[in-house]
Protein backbone atom coordinates (compact mmCIF):
# COMPACT_ATOMS: atom_id res chain seq x y z
CA UNK A 1 0.00 0.00 0.00
CA UNK A 2 1.02 3.40 -0.74
CA UNK A 3 1.91 5.54 1.80
CA UNK A 4 -0.07 8.39 2.62
CA UNK A 5 1.80 12.13 2.53
CA UNK A 6 2.76 13.52 5.44
CA UNK A 7 -0.28 15.73 6.89
CA UNK A 8 0.33 19.58 6.15
CA UNK A 9 0.84 22.00 8.72
CA UNK A 10 -2.16 23.90 10.02
CA UNK A 11 -1.66 27.60 11.03
CA UNK A 12 -1.78 26.83 14.54
CA UNK A 13 1.21 24.31 14.57
CA UNK A 14 3.69 24.77 16.80
CA UNK A 15 6.23 24.00 14.41
CA UNK A 16 5.54 27.57 12.84
CA UNK A 17 7.82 28.96 15.88
CA UNK A 18 6.07 32.69 16.46
CA UNK A 19 5.94 34.07 12.90
CA UNK A 20 2.96 33.76 11.69
CA UNK A 21 2.54 32.34 7.68
CA UNK A 22 2.64 35.60 5.59
CA UNK A 23 -0.42 34.81 3.76
CA UNK A 24 -3.81 35.26 5.17
CA UNK A 25 -6.46 32.77 3.93
CA UNK A 26 -8.78 34.91 2.15
CA UNK A 27 -11.60 33.54 3.36
CA UNK A 28 -11.12 35.12 6.49
CA UNK A 29 -11.29 38.16 4.90
CA UNK A 30 -14.75 38.51 3.67
CA UNK A 31 -16.47 41.41 4.51
CA UNK A 32 -13.76 43.33 5.86
CA UNK A 33 -13.04 46.96 5.37
CA UNK A 34 -9.91 48.19 3.94
CA UNK A 35 -8.76 52.32 3.75
CA UNK A 36 -6.44 50.55 1.19
CA UNK A 37 -6.28 47.71 -1.28
CA UNK A 38 -3.48 47.15 -3.29
CA UNK A 39 -4.16 44.66 -6.38
CA UNK A 40 -0.84 43.43 -7.68
CA UNK A 41 2.22 41.86 -5.72
CA UNK A 42 5.23 42.77 -8.30
CA UNK A 43 7.90 45.54 -6.88
CA UNK A 44 5.60 48.35 -6.89
CA UNK A 45 2.44 47.05 -5.35
CA UNK A 46 4.72 45.24 -2.79
CA UNK A 47 6.48 48.79 -1.98
CA UNK A 48 3.06 50.73 -1.93
CA UNK A 49 1.77 47.92 0.12
CA UNK A 50 4.76 48.03 2.91
CA UNK A 51 4.41 52.36 2.53
CA UNK A 52 0.77 52.49 3.47
CA UNK A 53 1.21 50.12 6.18
CA UNK A 54 4.51 51.69 8.03
CA UNK A 55 1.76 54.67 7.66
CA UNK A 56 -0.90 53.17 10.06
CA UNK A 57 -3.31 52.76 6.99
CA UNK A 58 -5.37 49.59 6.98
CA UNK A 59 -3.76 47.62 4.14
CA UNK A 60 -4.78 44.58 2.10
CA UNK A 61 -2.07 43.21 -1.06
CA UNK A 62 -3.50 40.71 -3.00
CA UNK A 63 -1.90 39.41 -6.13
CA UNK A 64 -3.72 36.56 -8.17
CA UNK A 65 -0.88 34.06 -8.85
CA UNK A 66 2.35 34.65 -6.78
CA UNK A 67 4.85 37.92 -5.75
CA UNK A 68 7.05 38.65 -8.46
CA UNK A 69 5.90 36.24 -10.99
CA UNK A 70 5.89 37.94 -13.93
CA UNK A 71 7.88 41.58 -14.29
CA UNK A 72 9.70 41.87 -10.91
CA UNK A 73 11.33 38.68 -11.42
CA UNK A 74 12.13 39.37 -15.12
CA UNK A 75 14.27 42.50 -14.91
CA UNK A 76 18.25 42.95 -15.35
CA UNK A 77 18.21 42.69 -12.01
CA UNK A 78 20.40 46.12 -11.93
CA UNK A 79 19.84 48.74 -8.83
CA UNK A 80 20.86 51.76 -11.17
CA UNK A 81 20.20 55.23 -12.17
CA UNK A 82 20.43 54.31 -15.92
CA UNK A 83 23.26 55.78 -18.13
CA UNK A 84 20.62 55.58 -20.93
CA UNK A 85 18.17 57.67 -19.06
CA UNK A 86 20.95 60.42 -18.26
CA UNK A 87 21.47 60.52 -22.27
CA UNK A 88 17.92 61.48 -22.96
CA UNK A 89 18.08 64.29 -20.45
CA UNK A 90 15.96 62.79 -17.64
CA UNK A 91 18.47 64.18 -14.91
CA UNK A 92 15.41 64.40 -12.08
CA UNK A 93 14.71 60.18 -12.67
CA UNK A 94 18.73 59.66 -12.64
CA UNK A 95 19.20 61.36 -9.55
CA UNK A 96 16.34 59.82 -7.58
CA UNK A 97 17.65 56.55 -8.48
CA UNK A 98 21.00 56.87 -7.80
CA UNK A 99 19.91 58.33 -4.10
CA UNK A 100 17.50 55.22 -4.09
CA UNK A 101 20.30 52.90 -5.00
CA UNK A 102 22.32 54.24 -2.24
CA UNK A 103 19.47 53.57 0.29
CA UNK A 104 19.60 50.28 -0.77
CA UNK A 105 23.11 49.19 -0.74
CA UNK A 106 23.44 50.94 2.81
CA UNK A 107 20.13 49.59 4.53
CA UNK A 108 19.44 46.07 2.58
CA UNK A 109 23.15 44.89 2.04
CA UNK A 110 22.19 41.12 1.49
CA UNK A 111 19.85 41.90 -1.30
CA UNK A 112 21.81 45.08 -3.05
CA UNK A 113 25.83 44.82 -3.35
CA UNK A 114 28.21 47.02 -5.27
CA UNK A 115 29.20 46.39 -8.65
CA UNK A 116 32.23 47.79 -10.54
CA UNK A 117 30.84 48.09 -14.52
CA UNK A 118 33.10 48.10 -17.38
CA UNK A 119 31.83 50.33 -20.33
CA UNK A 120 34.33 49.50 -23.57
CA UNK A 121 34.32 51.70 -26.31
CA UNK A 122 34.98 50.21 -30.19
CA UNK A 123 35.10 52.25 -33.80
CA UNK A 124 31.39 51.17 -34.55
CA UNK A 125 29.87 51.60 -30.93
CA UNK A 126 26.72 53.35 -30.69
CA UNK A 127 28.16 55.52 -27.62
CA UNK A 128 30.38 58.53 -27.73
CA UNK A 129 33.95 58.17 -25.71
CA UNK A 130 34.20 62.06 -25.01
CA UNK A 131 29.93 61.74 -24.21
CA UNK A 132 30.20 58.65 -22.57
CA UNK A 133 32.86 60.19 -20.06
CA UNK A 134 31.17 63.04 -18.95
CA UNK A 135 27.79 61.21 -17.96
CA UNK A 136 29.68 58.67 -16.04
CA UNK A 137 31.57 61.91 -14.56
CA UNK A 138 28.17 63.55 -14.22
CA UNK A 139 26.45 60.25 -13.37
CA UNK A 140 29.31 59.87 -10.15
CA UNK A 141 28.20 63.27 -9.14
CA UNK A 142 24.56 63.42 -8.88
CA UNK A 143 25.08 59.88 -6.77
CA UNK A 144 26.34 62.77 -3.99
CA UNK A 145 27.79 61.47 -1.08
CA UNK A 146 27.80 58.26 -2.40
CA UNK A 147 30.02 54.83 -0.47
CA UNK A 148 30.85 54.08 -4.66
CA UNK A 149 34.21 54.51 -5.91
CA UNK A 150 34.28 57.17 -8.74
CA UNK A 151 34.85 56.51 -12.60
CA UNK A 152 38.43 56.09 -14.40
CA UNK A 153 39.48 56.17 -17.52
CA UNK A 154 41.04 52.55 -18.89
CA UNK A 155 43.13 52.12 -21.87
CA UNK A 156 42.33 49.08 -24.09
CA UNK A 157 44.81 46.99 -22.08
CA UNK A 158 43.31 47.79 -18.91
CA UNK A 159 40.16 47.47 -19.79
CA UNK A 160 40.69 43.92 -21.38
CA UNK A 161 42.43 42.91 -17.83
CA UNK A 162 39.30 44.47 -15.56
CA UNK A 163 36.74 42.06 -17.83
CA UNK A 164 38.49 38.59 -19.16
CA UNK A 165 36.73 37.31 -22.01
CA UNK A 166 36.49 41.26 -23.65
CA UNK A 167 36.53 41.37 -27.12
CA UNK A 168 40.00 42.74 -28.10
CA UNK A 169 39.71 43.47 -31.65
CA UNK A 170 39.54 47.26 -32.05
CA UNK A 171 39.12 47.97 -28.87
CA UNK A 172 39.75 51.02 -28.38
CA UNK A 173 39.75 51.55 -24.56
CA UNK A 174 37.04 52.05 -21.40
CA UNK A 175 35.62 53.74 -18.76
CA UNK A 176 34.92 51.87 -15.16
CA UNK A 177 31.68 53.27 -13.33
CA UNK A 178 30.29 51.73 -9.89
CA UNK A 179 26.08 50.42 -10.15
CA UNK A 180 24.67 47.34 -7.90
CA UNK A 181 23.02 44.26 -8.56
CA UNK A 182 20.49 42.28 -6.80
CA UNK A 183 18.09 39.70 -6.94
CA UNK A 184 14.91 41.41 -8.16
CA UNK A 185 12.37 38.16 -6.59
CA UNK A 186 14.51 38.62 -3.08
CA UNK A 187 13.52 42.14 -3.54
CA UNK A 188 10.18 42.02 -4.17
CA UNK A 189 9.36 39.67 -1.58
CA UNK A 190 11.20 41.71 0.95
CA UNK A 191 9.06 44.34 0.56
CA UNK A 192 5.96 41.79 0.62
CA UNK A 193 7.96 40.51 4.10
CA UNK A 194 8.13 44.42 5.25
CA UNK A 195 4.61 45.38 4.98
CA UNK A 196 3.22 42.63 6.68
CA UNK A 197 5.33 42.92 9.38
CA UNK A 198 4.45 46.59 9.52
CA UNK A 199 0.25 45.47 9.40
CA UNK A 200 -0.83 44.90 6.01
CA UNK A 201 -2.87 41.81 5.39
CA UNK A 202 -1.42 39.54 2.22
CA UNK A 203 -2.78 37.36 0.51
CA UNK A 204 -1.22 35.52 -2.62
CA UNK A 205 -3.20 32.99 -5.17
CA UNK A 206 -6.32 35.73 -4.80
CA UNK A 207 -7.70 36.93 -7.71
CA UNK A 208 -9.60 40.33 -8.34
CA UNK A 209 -12.84 39.09 -10.11
CA UNK A 210 -14.49 42.81 -10.43
CA UNK A 211 -16.99 44.79 -8.45
CA UNK A 212 -20.40 43.81 -7.18
CA UNK A 213 -23.32 46.33 -7.80
CA UNK A 214 -22.59 47.50 -4.16
CA UNK A 215 -19.21 48.62 -4.60
CA UNK A 216 -17.86 45.65 -2.86
CA UNK A 217 -14.62 44.21 -4.66
CA UNK A 218 -14.92 40.41 -5.28
CA UNK A 219 -12.11 38.12 -4.74
CA UNK A 220 -11.60 34.44 -5.86
CA UNK A 221 -8.86 32.31 -3.91
CA UNK A 222 -7.00 30.50 -6.64
CA UNK A 223 -5.98 27.66 -4.61
CA UNK A 224 -9.94 26.62 -3.24
CA UNK A 225 -12.16 28.46 -5.61
CA UNK A 226 -13.76 30.13 -2.38
CA UNK A 227 -15.15 34.21 -3.63
CA UNK A 228 -15.31 36.70 -0.76
CA UNK A 229 -15.99 40.24 -1.14
CA UNK A 230 -13.86 43.58 0.43
CA UNK A 231 -14.69 47.20 0.69
CA UNK A 232 -12.24 49.62 0.54
CA UNK A 233 -11.81 53.35 0.17
CA UNK A 234 -9.27 53.29 -2.26
CA UNK A 235 -7.74 50.66 -4.93
CA UNK A 236 -4.09 50.99 -5.92
CA UNK A 237 -4.19 49.10 -9.43
CA UNK A 238 -0.38 47.79 -9.41
CA UNK A 239 -0.85 45.09 -11.93
CA UNK A 240 1.82 46.36 -14.30
CA UNK A 241 1.40 44.90 -17.95
CA UNK A 242 -2.03 44.14 -17.08
CA UNK A 243 -3.34 47.27 -15.38
CA UNK A 244 -5.62 48.53 -18.14
CA UNK A 245 -7.12 44.75 -17.44
CA UNK A 246 -7.72 45.53 -14.04
CA UNK A 247 -9.17 48.60 -15.30
CA UNK A 248 -12.03 46.86 -17.08
CA UNK A 249 -13.06 44.88 -14.12
CA UNK A 250 -14.32 48.05 -12.30
CA UNK A 251 -16.01 49.58 -16.00
CA UNK A 252 -13.81 51.92 -16.92
CA UNK A 253 -14.09 53.01 -20.51
CA UNK A 254 -11.12 55.33 -20.94
CA UNK A 255 -8.30 54.34 -23.42
CA UNK A 256 -5.20 52.05 -22.13
CA UNK A 257 -2.73 53.48 -19.93
CA UNK A 258 -0.12 51.28 -20.57
CA UNK A 259 1.87 49.62 -22.91
CA UNK A 260 4.62 46.60 -22.63
CA UNK A 261 8.21 45.87 -24.35
CA UNK A 262 9.65 42.76 -23.99
CA UNK A 263 12.81 42.72 -22.44
CA UNK A 264 14.49 39.21 -22.83
CA UNK A 265 17.79 37.77 -21.06
CA UNK A 266 19.97 34.99 -21.45
CA UNK A 267 22.20 33.27 -18.40
CA UNK A 268 25.24 31.72 -19.02
CA UNK A 269 27.53 29.60 -16.17
CA UNK A 270 29.08 31.72 -13.81
CA UNK A 271 32.03 33.59 -14.50
CA UNK A 272 35.32 35.00 -12.53
CA UNK A 273 35.18 38.71 -10.26
CA UNK A 274 32.99 40.90 -9.38
CA UNK A 275 32.89 43.18 -12.51
CA UNK A 276 30.05 44.15 -15.37
CA UNK A 277 29.88 44.75 -18.43
CA UNK A 278 27.72 47.39 -19.96
CA UNK A 279 28.11 48.64 -23.85
CA UNK A 280 26.73 50.50 -26.26
CA UNK A 281 26.06 48.26 -29.58
CA UNK A 282 26.14 49.56 -33.24
CA UNK A 283 22.15 49.86 -32.93
CA UNK A 284 22.85 52.53 -30.35
CA UNK A 285 21.08 50.28 -27.32
CA UNK A 286 23.05 49.31 -24.25
CA UNK A 287 23.54 45.40 -23.58
CA UNK A 288 24.60 44.14 -19.99
CA UNK A 289 26.66 41.15 -18.74
CA UNK A 290 26.32 41.04 -15.21
CA UNK A 291 27.97 38.07 -13.08
CA UNK A 292 25.86 36.67 -10.33
CA UNK A 293 27.23 33.76 -8.27
CA UNK A 294 24.81 31.16 -9.30
CA UNK A 295 24.97 32.35 -13.54
CA UNK A 296 26.15 35.39 -15.53
CA UNK A 297 22.81 37.77 -16.72
CA UNK A 298 23.13 38.95 -20.35
CA UNK A 299 20.27 41.44 -21.70
CA UNK A 300 18.46 42.32 -22.75
CA UNK A 301 15.81 43.21 -26.06
CA UNK A 302 13.41 45.88 -25.81
CA UNK A 303 10.25 45.15 -28.54
CA UNK A 304 6.87 46.23 -28.49
CA UNK A 305 4.91 43.11 -27.73
CA UNK A 306 1.13 43.24 -26.60
CA UNK A 307 0.30 41.37 -23.22
CA UNK A 308 -1.38 38.29 -23.05
CA UNK A 309 -2.74 35.93 -20.72
CA UNK A 310 0.44 34.00 -20.01
CA UNK A 311 3.66 35.52 -19.60
CA UNK A 312 5.89 36.03 -22.59
CA UNK A 313 8.48 33.58 -23.38
CA UNK A 314 12.08 33.71 -25.36
CA UNK A 315 11.48 33.33 -29.02
CA UNK A 316 14.01 32.51 -31.38
CA UNK A 317 14.58 36.33 -32.65
CA UNK A 318 15.62 37.38 -29.25
CA UNK A 319 17.85 34.65 -28.80
CA UNK A 320 19.53 35.24 -31.96
CA UNK A 321 19.73 39.07 -31.18
CA UNK A 322 21.47 38.41 -27.79
CA UNK A 323 24.07 36.47 -29.10
CA UNK A 324 24.75 38.76 -31.65
CA UNK A 325 25.19 40.81 -29.15
CA UNK A 326 27.71 38.87 -27.32
CA UNK A 327 29.89 38.05 -30.07
CA UNK A 328 30.05 41.66 -30.60
CA UNK A 329 31.64 41.82 -27.05
CA UNK A 330 33.17 38.80 -26.10
CA UNK A 331 35.88 36.40 -27.52
CA UNK A 332 34.98 33.49 -27.90
CA UNK A 333 31.88 34.38 -28.22
CA UNK A 334 29.33 32.03 -26.45
CA UNK A 335 26.62 29.91 -28.79
CA UNK A 336 23.31 28.71 -27.88
CA UNK A 337 24.94 25.23 -26.39
CA UNK A 338 26.75 28.25 -23.63
CA UNK A 339 23.09 28.97 -22.72
CA UNK A 340 21.80 27.64 -19.32
CA UNK A 341 18.75 29.32 -18.99
CA UNK A 342 16.44 32.22 -20.14
CA UNK A 343 13.67 34.52 -19.70
CA UNK A 344 11.55 37.15 -20.88
CA UNK A 345 9.61 40.03 -18.93
CA UNK A 346 7.43 42.47 -20.24
CA UNK A 347 8.24 45.95 -19.23
CA UNK A 348 5.11 48.15 -18.27
CA UNK A 349 5.47 51.81 -20.34
CA UNK A 350 3.11 54.77 -20.61
CA UNK A 351 0.77 54.15 -23.72
CA UNK A 352 2.83 56.45 -25.53
CA UNK A 353 3.98 56.99 -29.50
CA UNK A 354 7.84 56.31 -30.27
CA UNK A 355 10.77 53.93 -29.40
CA UNK A 356 10.03 52.01 -26.26
CA UNK A 357 13.73 53.12 -25.31
CA UNK A 358 12.85 56.50 -25.90
CA UNK A 359 9.63 56.57 -23.67
CA UNK A 360 10.73 57.93 -19.88
CA UNK A 361 10.39 55.32 -17.49
CA UNK A 362 9.43 57.11 -14.15
CA UNK A 363 6.26 56.04 -12.73
CA UNK A 364 3.33 58.17 -11.65
CA UNK A 365 -1.02 57.32 -10.36
CA UNK A 366 -3.82 58.10 -13.18
CA UNK A 367 -6.92 58.11 -10.65
CA UNK A 368 -10.39 57.32 -11.84
CA UNK A 369 -13.51 57.20 -9.45
CA UNK A 370 -15.23 54.30 -9.38
CA UNK A 371 -18.48 52.06 -7.86
CA UNK A 372 -15.82 50.51 -5.31
CA UNK A 373 -13.88 53.38 -4.47
CA UNK A 374 -11.09 56.01 -6.30
CA UNK A 375 -8.78 53.61 -8.37
CA UNK A 376 -5.12 54.48 -9.11
CA UNK A 377 -3.76 53.01 -11.73
CA UNK A 378 0.07 52.26 -11.59
CA UNK A 379 1.58 53.81 -15.30
CA UNK A 380 5.29 53.02 -15.23
CA UNK A 381 8.20 52.49 -12.87
CA UNK A 382 11.65 50.85 -12.08
CA UNK A 383 12.97 48.32 -10.02
CA UNK A 384 15.15 50.92 -8.02
CA UNK A 385 12.79 53.67 -7.61
CA UNK A 386 10.02 51.74 -6.45
CA UNK A 387 10.50 52.81 -2.58
CA UNK A 388 10.58 56.42 -3.59
CA UNK A 389 7.73 55.97 -5.73
CA UNK A 390 5.44 54.44 -3.16
CA UNK A 391 6.25 57.13 -0.91
CA UNK A 392 4.53 59.65 -3.41
CA UNK A 393 2.09 57.40 -4.24
CA UNK A 394 0.59 56.90 -0.89
CA UNK A 395 1.14 60.52 0.11
CA UNK A 396 -0.78 61.31 -3.05
CA UNK A 397 -4.10 58.63 -2.79
CA UNK A 398 -3.93 59.98 1.02
CA UNK A 399 -3.19 63.73 1.10
CA UNK A 400 -0.29 63.12 2.82
CA UNK A 401 2.10 66.08 2.73
CA UNK A 402 5.36 67.15 4.56
CA UNK A 403 5.66 63.75 6.46
CA UNK A 404 8.72 62.09 6.03
CA UNK A 405 8.57 58.12 5.79
CA UNK A 406 9.92 55.51 8.41
CA UNK A 407 11.07 53.67 4.77
CA UNK A 408 13.55 56.63 4.65
CA UNK A 409 15.76 54.58 7.08
CA UNK A 410 14.24 51.46 7.87
CA UNK A 411 15.84 48.56 6.46
CA UNK A 412 14.48 45.87 4.35
CA UNK A 413 14.08 42.36 6.14
CA UNK A 414 17.28 40.93 6.91
CA UNK A 415 19.49 43.96 6.53
CA UNK A 416 19.33 44.68 10.53
CA UNK A 417 22.20 43.75 12.31
CA UNK A 418 26.11 42.75 11.48
CA UNK A 419 26.82 41.97 7.93
CA UNK A 420 27.81 38.47 7.46
CA UNK A 421 29.26 38.01 4.40
CA UNK A 422 31.24 34.56 4.51
CA UNK A 423 27.78 32.75 5.43
CA UNK A 424 26.21 31.89 2.30
CA UNK A 425 22.86 31.98 4.36
CA UNK A 426 23.43 35.64 5.14
CA UNK A 427 23.35 36.49 1.40
CA UNK A 428 19.79 34.80 0.84
CA UNK A 429 17.93 36.14 3.97
CA UNK A 430 20.13 38.40 5.94
CA UNK A 431 20.45 39.00 9.70
CA UNK A 432 17.22 36.18 9.10
CA UNK A 433 19.62 33.72 8.43
CA UNK A 434 19.99 32.73 12.57
CA UNK A 435 16.24 32.72 12.62
CA UNK A 436 16.03 30.47 9.39
CA UNK A 437 18.41 28.26 11.29
CA UNK A 438 16.50 27.65 14.17
CA UNK A 439 14.00 25.75 12.49
CA UNK A 440 16.16 22.96 12.30
CA UNK A 441 16.87 23.02 16.32
CA UNK A 442 14.21 19.88 16.38
CA UNK A 443 15.86 18.23 12.87
CA UNK A 444 19.24 18.50 12.10
CA UNK A 445 18.76 16.91 8.63
CA UNK A 446 16.88 20.05 7.72
CA UNK A 447 20.27 21.76 7.74
CA UNK A 448 21.50 19.30 4.54
CA UNK A 449 21.08 20.55 0.55
CA UNK A 450 18.10 19.61 -1.08
CA UNK A 451 20.45 18.69 -3.56
CA UNK A 452 24.05 18.70 -4.88
CA UNK A 453 22.92 20.68 -7.69
CA UNK A 454 21.89 23.75 -5.98
CA UNK A 455 23.19 25.76 -2.61
CA UNK A 456 19.84 25.49 -1.22
CA UNK A 457 19.01 23.79 2.40
CA UNK A 458 16.01 21.76 3.24
CA UNK A 459 15.49 24.34 5.81
CA UNK A 460 15.64 27.33 3.34
CA UNK A 461 12.25 25.65 1.81
CA UNK A 462 10.74 24.51 5.15
CA UNK A 463 11.23 28.66 5.85
CA UNK A 464 9.67 29.11 3.03
CA UNK A 465 6.51 27.17 3.28
CA UNK A 466 6.21 27.72 6.73
CA UNK A 467 7.03 31.92 6.96
CA UNK A 468 6.73 32.91 2.91
CA UNK A 469 3.41 31.71 1.72
CA UNK A 470 4.89 29.31 -0.84
CA UNK A 471 1.87 27.62 -1.41
CA UNK A 472 2.27 25.63 -4.79
CA UNK A 473 5.64 23.81 -5.55
CA UNK A 474 5.89 26.21 -7.83
CA UNK A 475 5.90 28.56 -5.37
CA UNK A 476 8.73 27.22 -3.62
CA UNK A 477 11.13 25.54 -6.42
CA UNK A 478 10.58 28.80 -8.89
CA UNK A 479 10.00 32.32 -6.51
CA UNK A 480 11.44 31.13 -2.89
CA UNK A 481 14.44 29.04 -4.05
CA UNK A 482 15.47 31.63 -6.34
CA UNK A 483 18.20 30.60 -8.62
CA UNK A 484 19.96 31.95 -11.76
CA UNK A 485 19.95 28.67 -14.15
CA UNK A 486 16.18 27.33 -12.26
CA UNK A 487 15.24 25.02 -10.34
CA UNK A 488 17.08 21.35 -10.32
CA UNK A 489 15.38 19.38 -13.00
CA UNK A 490 16.55 15.83 -11.67
CA UNK A 491 13.57 13.85 -10.83
CA UNK A 492 15.49 12.19 -7.88
CA UNK A 493 16.14 16.04 -6.62
CA UNK A 494 12.98 16.83 -7.75
CA UNK A 495 11.48 14.15 -5.36
CA UNK A 496 13.61 15.42 -2.72
CA UNK A 497 12.03 18.42 -2.86
CA UNK A 498 8.56 17.48 -2.74
CA UNK A 499 8.98 15.54 0.21
CA UNK A 500 10.03 18.57 1.55
CA UNK A 501 7.51 20.24 0.32
CA UNK A 502 4.51 17.74 2.14
CA UNK A 503 5.71 17.82 5.53
CA UNK A 504 6.33 21.44 5.62
CA UNK A 505 3.36 23.28 3.32
CA UNK A 506 0.00 24.77 4.84
CA UNK A 507 -2.90 23.48 2.82
CA UNK A 508 -3.63 20.07 0.65
CA UNK A 509 -2.14 21.26 -2.33
CA UNK A 510 0.08 19.52 -5.03
CA UNK A 511 0.18 16.36 -3.05
CA UNK A 512 0.40 14.22 -6.42
CA UNK A 513 4.46 14.00 -7.31
CA UNK A 514 4.16 13.98 -10.95
CA UNK A 515 1.18 16.46 -10.90
CA UNK A 516 3.18 18.90 -9.31
CA UNK A 517 6.50 18.68 -10.75
CA UNK A 518 4.45 18.72 -14.37
CA UNK A 519 3.20 22.15 -13.27
CA UNK A 520 6.55 23.07 -12.06
CA UNK A 521 8.59 22.10 -15.65
CA UNK A 522 5.47 23.56 -17.77
CA UNK A 523 6.29 26.96 -15.72
CA UNK A 524 10.22 26.33 -16.46
CA UNK A 525 9.50 25.44 -20.06
CA UNK A 526 7.63 28.39 -20.88
CA UNK A 527 10.00 30.83 -18.96
CA UNK A 528 12.75 30.09 -21.23
CA UNK A 529 11.08 29.29 -24.32
CA UNK A 530 11.26 26.08 -26.51
CA UNK A 531 14.49 27.45 -28.61
CA UNK A 532 17.13 26.24 -26.26
CA UNK A 533 17.52 22.72 -27.32
CA UNK A 534 20.10 22.30 -24.23
CA UNK A 535 17.78 23.18 -21.69
CA UNK A 536 16.52 19.78 -20.74
CA UNK A 537 19.66 18.38 -20.17
CA UNK A 538 21.40 21.43 -18.82
CA UNK A 539 18.20 21.84 -15.96
CA UNK A 540 18.52 17.89 -15.14
CA UNK A 541 22.37 18.67 -13.89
Amino acid sequence: MEEAPPAPLTPGDPRHQKTPNLRTDPRQLEGRFYDLVVVGGGIQGAAIAREAACRGIATLLVEKTDFAVGTSSRSSRLVHGGLRYLQQGNVALVKEALHERERLLRLSPHLVRPLPVVLPFYPDSGGSRFVSWIGVRAYSWLAGRSTMPGPRRLSASEAAAAFPGLRTKGLLGGVQYFDAATNDARLTLANVVAAHRAGAVISNHCELLGVRADGALRLRDGLTGAEIAVRAKEIVNAAGPRADSVRRLFGTQGKNLVRTSRGTHLILDPRQGETSLAAFLPDKRIQFVVPHADGTLCGTTDVYEDATAEEPTVNKDDLRYLLDALAYLLDPAPTVADVRFAYSGWRSLPAQKGPSGAIHREAFLVREATSAGGLHTVVGGKLTTHRAFAERAVAQVFGIDGVDSRTRKEPLPGGEGAREPMDPLWWRHGSDAPRVRGIAQRDSNLLRPICPHRPFLAVEAAHALRHLAACTFSDLMLRRLVHSQGPCMRPECLAVAHGIYLRERVGDFDSDFVAATAALRAEVEHLAGGVLPTMHPIAAR
